[in-house]
């Protein structure tokens, strides 16, 4: 496990990102997430059952930045329980517009077959490889399931395997999560939506 450092302290370095190589306890401040609230039984009666609340949701307009809080979150063992949104420009509309975003063609969007084939090409190729380095285990999104309507296509991922760890590495600690990442662009303009959360999978009724 790597060592616990603020993020602040350190810049991201991808070629400088130790994995984790076994799946540690859970974080002693982890309780203090934990919320009861009532629940109907059947019979009428009333029963408080505790209840994870949703992680506060983290917002970037930086890839950079992005990948940080996902390098820092494995560091400081909340690699399960984090929200995290980005909005940006990727690489290739940055790079075809010399940075000069009032050069962004004004195509550039959902509707273009070329910006959609560009954007999974930087997806599976340069967001998901960084990404997994950040987090420090492998990542199994396999095939996205695809959102469209006529203003906006999202790319949905899930990732509910043991991420390359064994059950005899998990199961002792009783700590699995899973990760859901979703991939949004619009026929507004070429800004990209990243939402990325990763959950314990035995809290699905988790709650704000």
């Amino acid at each position: 496990m790597p060592k616990k450092i603020k993020s602040t302290s350190v810049p991201l370095d991808l070629n400088n990102c130790p994995p984790l190589e076994k799946v540690p306890p859970l974080p002693k401040n982890r309780s203090a997430s934990v919320t009861s609230i009532e629940t109907t039984n059947t019979d009428g009666s009333v029963t408080m059952v505790e209840r994870l609340m949703l992680p506060p949701i983290r917002e970037f307009d930086e890839l950079t930045s992005f990948e940080q809080f996902v390098r820092d979150e494995t560091w400081d063992n909340e690699f399960d329980y984090f929200h995290a949104k980005l909005n940006y420009y990727p690489p290739f509309v940055l790079k075809a517009c010399r940075s000069n975003l009032d050069k962004i063609k004004h195509t550039a969007n959902k509707n273009s077959r070329k910006f959609r084939r560009q954007l999974n090409h930087h997806v599976k190729n340069h967001l998901f490889k960084d990404l997994e380095k950040c987090c420090g285990y492998p990542l199994d999104f396999g095939k996205a399931e695809i959102i469209e309507t006529p203003n906006k296509i999202t790319w949905v991922y899930r990732d509910y395997s043991n991420h390359g760890f064994s059950e005899d590495d998990a199961d002792p600690l009783d700590r699995k999560w899973k990760l859901d990442l979703a991939i949004s662009c619009t026929n507004e303009n070429a800004m990209v939506e990243v939402d990325y959360k990763s959950m314990p999978v035995e809290d699905e009724e988790a709650v704000f």
